[in-house]
């Protein structure tokens, strides 16, 4: 398929809420969020080209920018102090088709941390063999009084240990201390690699543990990958003193059939009819809705997405039907997970899962 991706209407299953993202992207936002996942390798320029646009052109995200795809299990970055709207690095991106199934970006406007490249995200770090990627935007006051801050819910006893600060931040961000917090919790916590409900319930238990320390002034919307399969995607959403621009992430996801998307921040449009099999599927996230002319579905406050083929996911059936076909975390550095043990745990009869083997 070349390039990203429209909208399929929603499901019974899509009980997302919705807010009003509004005809124009003017805001105080912190940054912006992009994410692609799809079920062929996709190209994702058209994003690109409305994305870059608000970093420095309709919008004012000028502190940097930064890229993160996967090609198989491997992981290719691009990143730069330089506003997106104006960067060579930038344009060549939205210019060039790369393909990929699964991918991120992220503009910058600083609010914590110096304008250096130490700060921009993604930020990407290697646990259990897989490379995790993480792009986040908001204000997390947890990790800004104290970027050590221990996540320790998930450990035996609900207590700190050592091993929590194998993962340090290189920069002086909120975002890479929480994103180095949870991968802490996460490898103290798993000697055995989780199956993907398993996983999905640890995040979440990490999640409403930073929400928990202040409910109030969190914000915290946030993309996260671990390997070439899967994107998750976190939204709590809200708006800055004084600002009245909400803060929260949408996606749309696009499939057969297909049709014309007219970009937001560009005059710019794309026949996906013409670029594109009755089989692609291809979903979009971003912190405000790049094209005018689509259904963009908001998260809810809370709410923990996964994506994996272009569809989303949030029931622990369907995470385990993603197991089942083999897009569940691939590692050879810890043994796979029990996924009967695991499915009875969540009171699913293995049994019922015809034609897969466990």
């Amino acid at each position: 398929m070349q390039l990203d991706v429209r909208l399929a209407s929603p499901s019974s299953d899509n009980y997302l809420g919705r807010h009003d993202g509004g005809s124009g992207t003017s805001t105080t936002l912190g940054c912006q969020l992009l994410g692609m996942n799809c079920n062929t390798p996709t190209d994702f320029t058209f994003s690109l080209k409305g994305f870059w646009k608000r970093g420095g052109d309709t919008d004012i995200h000028t502190d940097g920018w930064g890229v993160a795809f996967y090609e198989q299990n491997g992981i290719r970055q691009f990143h730069d102090v330089e506003a997106a709207a104006t960067s060579p690095m930038a344009n060549f991106l939205s210019n060039h088709p790369i393909r990929t199934t699964n991918m991120m970006a992220h503009i910058r406007f600083a609010t914590v941390g110096e304008v250096q490249l130490s700060n921009v995200h993604p930020f990407c770090r290697e646990m259990w063999g897989v490379n995790f990627c993480f792009a986040m935007n908001g204000d997390v006051p947890m990790f800004k009084k104290d970027p050590c801050t221990k996540l320790t819910s998930l450990g035996p006893g609900d207590s700190p240990c050592k091993e929590e600060s194998y993962y340090n931040p290189v920069g002086s961000t909120d975002s890479e201390a929480a994103f180095c917090a949870i991968l802490n919790a996460l490898r103290v916590r798993f000697q055995r690699l989780p199956s993907l409900p398993v996983l999905y319930d640890a995040l979440r238990q990490l999640c409403d543990d930073i929400i928990a320390d202040d409910p109030k002034e969190t914000i915290m919307n946030f993309l996260l990958t671990c390997g070439p399969n899967t994107l998750w995607v976190y939204s709590w959403p809200g708006q800055r003193p004084g600002s009245k621009t909400w803060n929260g992430l949408y996606y749309t996801t696009r499939e057969f059939p297909f049709a014309t998307t007219h970009l937001r921040d560009v005059d710019y449009s794309v026949d996906f009819s013409t670029r594109t099999t009755q089989e692609d599927c291809v979903s979009v996230i971003t912190t405000k809705p790049l094209t005018d002319d689509e259904e963009w579905i908001e998260l809810q406050k809370g709410e923990l997405v996964v994506f994996d083929q272009g569809r989303p996911n949030i029931s622990h059936r369907s995470l385990f039907e993603i197991e089942l076909l083999g897009r569940g975390l691939q590692s050879t550095v810890l043994e796979k997970p029990l996924l009967e043990e695991d499915m009875r745990k969540y009171n699913l009869d293995p049994s019922c899962f015809q034609g897969s083997f466990i």
